[in-house]
């Protein structure tokens, strides 16, 4: 626990989160994680991404979507349209659907 507490409060570069964040999900996640884990959550804290990915969702992604009738959006809030009519397995059958495509 020394050298590591040693290296976050003394020689942690803290210009950006990637660091801090590996750290926090190796501690979490019993000291090991993939890359693919530590990736998607270096990004969930990157708010100029995430700020990114909101105007795709706003303007590309959510606007065909509505257009065909798929989703609604009220404010910041999108919905699927339908939804509380669908089954549990044909939610799981949508969503089978949507990744293969």
């Amino acid at each position: 626990m020394n050298k590591l507490k040693e290296f976050i409060e003394k020689k942690m570069s803290m210009s950006h989160i990637y660091q801090p964040v590996m750290i926090k999900v190796l501690l979490e996640n019993g000291g090991t994680a993939n890359k693919q884990t530590i990736a998607q959550t270096i990004l969930s804290y990157d708010f100029s991404q995430v700020e990114y990915y909101e105007g795709i969702t706003n303007n590309m992604v959510g606007r065909i979507l509505r257009k065909n009738e798929v989703v609604s959006k009220d404010k910041n809030i999108y919905g699927l349209k339908s939804f509380q009519d669908l089954s549990s397995s044909e939610i799981q059958e949508l969503m089978l659907s949507a990744i293969r495509k």
